[in-house]
């Protein structure tokens, strides 16, 4: 059976410094370069975050991009899906946040080229913190108010902030049937992240698209995060990691060990074998 490996990478592949390790970097190439190990990510991350914190590791294989709001070929940049916005959900998003106050980061594409929007002088102090660690990110577009926020295919709204001040915007979102939403606190600090993207996007559906495209039979998953819980719903075996949310590990084949000891790559070296 073919089996496709997919991991997520903030809390599970990648370490504290939000980078892959010299270990995991190095085994996962022999990995895939001596035994054919079928491997890639399922991220909230953008393509050019992902590839910077993962610099050196062989990437051959369609990635899951925004919790599965994109599925790209990472060495070519094609697209292979994106699900965006229709008008109303729109309209009724950009209502939304202003009566909130509430000032996004938007994510979308004209044609092949990505864009990150947002309005220059209402940017969050958690928004500022996000740009700084992507300082001269070519996507970034900063706009001067909210009627320039607009992009031909917006696929994601990225909301950064104290949790206090996303709260009423979270439980609005959630009476909507057409939209999903993503409210947890970043790996990295306590700021929380409002995610929203239309309804049926997640790492799980992306993973599945990949799978399909290469004919795998068989998904298996390593996750941290609730984020990962479709991912691991769709998977046929899924791991969470030892520092995982406890709700994950509820719905886990199994727990190995923590994300800063390698373990997912511990795990593909001592179990590659049984998926051959």
């Amino acid at each position: 059976m073919k089996t496709l490996f997919v991991s997520d990478l903030d809390g599970t592949l990648l370490t504290a410094e939000e980078r892959i390790s010299a270990y995991s970097l190095q085994n996962l190439n022999r990995l895939i370069d001596d035994d054919g190990l079928q491997f890639t990510y399922a991220t909230a991350r953008s393509l050019n975050s992902a590839a910077k914190a993962l610099w050196g590791l062989r990437q051959n294989l369609p990635v899951v991009l925004y919790n599965g709001a994109v599925v790209m070929e990472p060495w070519s940049g094609k697209m292979l899906y994106n699900n965006h916005f229709n008008r109303g959900q729109l309209d009724f998003l950009r209502d939304l946040f202003a009566r909130h106050d509430v000032w996004p980061l938007v994510y979308s594409f004209r044609g092949t080229q990505e864009r990150v929007s947002w309005v220059e002088d209402r940017a969050t102090a958690g928004v500022r913190r996000y740009l700084a660690r992507r300082a001269g990110d070519p996507r970034f577009r900063p706009v001067a108010s909210r009627d320039e926020l607009v992009g031909d295919d917006i696929f994601y709204f990225n909301c950064i902030s104290a949790k206090e001040n996303l709260n009423g915007l979270y439980e609005e979102v959630l009476q909507h049937s057409d939209l999903k939403c993503i409210f947890e606190r970043e790996t990295y600090n306590t700021d929380y992240w409002c995610e929203i993207m239309p309804a049926g996007t997640s790492k799980g559906e992306g993973a599945l698209r990949v799978k399909e495209l290469l004919g795998a039979d068989r998904l298996v998953a390593f996750g941290d995060a609730l984020n990962d819980r479709e991912l691991f719903l769709a998977a046929d075996e899924s791991y969470a990691v030892k520092n995982a949310d406890e709700m994950l590990k509820a719905v886990a084949t199994g727990v190995i060990g923590y994300s800063e000891e390698d373990a997912v790559v511990k795990f593909l070296m001592q179990n590659l074998g049984r998926y051959k």
